[in-house]
């Protein structure tokens, strides 16, 4: 037999040889282990209980919501929107702004050397700065904060402070003692950033400008003596004040600004144009338009009248009284800029003077409200309308210039009582949020 031959015979064994491959040695251990295991149940195998079919290929069914829902998810949310917005700011205190009418709160006053704040319906008081020597309490425009003066170590002088309304936060706003009569006077910036302090009467060719968290004080020197200064409404840019006479013991003459941040003085009304004329008790509309003044001849006795200018000087024009009266003096301007309280006199003295709400506009002669004993002029600083201009709160002077317990006029109704307190201080109320 041929080579080839036997090939040919060959060839299919060796191919199914190579078709089942070798045979491991370890069969046969396999086969004996896998006798000794039992199979699994059929029941226990997933496919047998649950369809499998192709999940991503399947259809998803969401149920569609209707408009009415969902405008109501809508209106939820904002009405949640809206209540966390009232949350937040009723957290917060609803500050008055600085000029202008404003809702009543509490007035300060100082009694006994301790600084008092009082409910002016209820009449309850209380004490929220003990001193000693602590007085002139004068409230911030936002009415958040008071200011006033503690005796110094020393004779004949004053610090001034500043505290919270509720007698916390007590701030001592000048480094050292200052003499008593320099800080006479002195109010809040519009701001409240800033305290204005300025002597009354003026001896003084300067003003202080203490910062109110007490990390400062400035001086603006000015080219003479000055008295009555007051921040310019709105924004206290300006400071007005007016100048001693030259002639000793005669009341302010000139009227001036001075600008607070480059020190320049604007002359409004110079003293020099007077004449025999003599100025006094000049004070801002709560708007800074308009200048209210004093302006008297000098001749027996007194007769002063009250004189409205604009801001720069123009537009002279004095406020009306009845034929009899004799003299007019200003005093306070009603916050919202329509009236001002005058001191009317009857005679040549104080003698029968009485308060009056005069418009400012012209057009009538004023609301009188009877006082017993007449009354003098003094500072504007002694009155204050309350902040809704329902009422005045002044410290009156009696006809030799003494002063008395405050008082509360009724601008409208003409009349006046005595308030629950009792007090000489300065007035001062609280202004508050409407």
């Amino acid at each position: 037999m041929s080579p080839d031959r036997r090939f040919e015979q060959e060839l299919p064994g060796l191919l199914d040889d190579l078709y089942l491959g070798p045979m491991p040695t370890y069969r046969d251990h396999v086969l004996r282990q896998t006798v000794r295991t039992r199979q699994r149940p059929a029941w226990l195998i997933p496919e047998r209980w649950l369809p499998m079919v192709d999940i991503a290929g399947q259809p998803v069914l969401v149920r569609r919501l209707p408009w009415r829902t969902i405008g109501l998810v809508v209106l939820l949310m904002a009405l949640l929107v809206v209540a966390l917005a009232a949350l937040a700011v009723g957290g917060r205190p609803n500050l008055p702004p600085p000029f202008g009418p404003a809702a009543n709160g509490l007035v300060a006053y100082a009694s006994g050397g301790d600084i008092h704040t009082v409910n002016p319906v209820t009449g309850a008081s209380t004490v929220i700065v003990k001193g000693p020597g602590d007085a002139d309490p004068r409230f911030s425009r936002d009415g958040t904060r008071i200011a006033f003066t503690r005796q110094g170590a020393s004779a004949g002088t004053s610090l001034l402070y500043v505290v919270s309304a509720d007698g916390s936060g007590l701030v001592q706003v000048t480094p050292q003692a200052l003499p008593s009569t320099e800080i006479e006077t002195f109010t809040f910036s519009p701001d409240g950033k800033e305290i204005l302090i300025s002597a009354s009467p003026g001896v003084f060719t300067h003003f202080q400008i203490a910062n109110t968290d007490g990390s400062g004080i400035r001086t603006i020197n000015l080219p003479r003596d000055a008295t009555d200064a007051a921040w310019r409404p709105p924004d206290g840019a300006e400071i007005l004040f007016q100048e001693n006479a030259d002639v000793p013991n005669t009341a302010d003459s000139g009227i001036y600004a001075v600008n607070v941040h480059d020190g320049k003085v604007r002359t409004i009304l110079a003293g020099g144009e007077a004449g025999n004329r003599f100025r006094g008790n000049a004070a801002w509309s709560p708007d800074g338009s308009l200048i209210s003044f004093g302006e008297w001849q000098g001749l027996t006795g007194i007769d002063v009248q009250t004189h409205i200018i604009a801001a720069d000087g123009t537009g002279d024009r004095v406020l009306p009284m009845p034929t009899n009266a004799v003299w007019q003096a200003p005093e306070s301007w009603s916050n919202d800029g329509t009236r001002l309280l005058v001191i009317r006199g009857y005679s040549d003295d104080f003698t029968q003077a009485r308060p009056v709400a005069i418009p400012v506009a012209g057009g009538g002669l004023g609301v009188e409200i009877p006082y017993p004993g007449g009354m003098g002029t003094p500072d504007v600083t002694s009155w204050e309308w309350a902040p809704d201009d329902t009422s005045i709160l002044g410290t009156p002077a009696d006809a030799s210039g003494t002063a008395l317990d405050q008082v509360l006029l009724d601008p409208v109704a003409g009349t006046s009582r005595t308030p629950s307190w009792t007090s000489v201080a300065q007035p001062t109320w609280q202004r508050l949020g409407r």
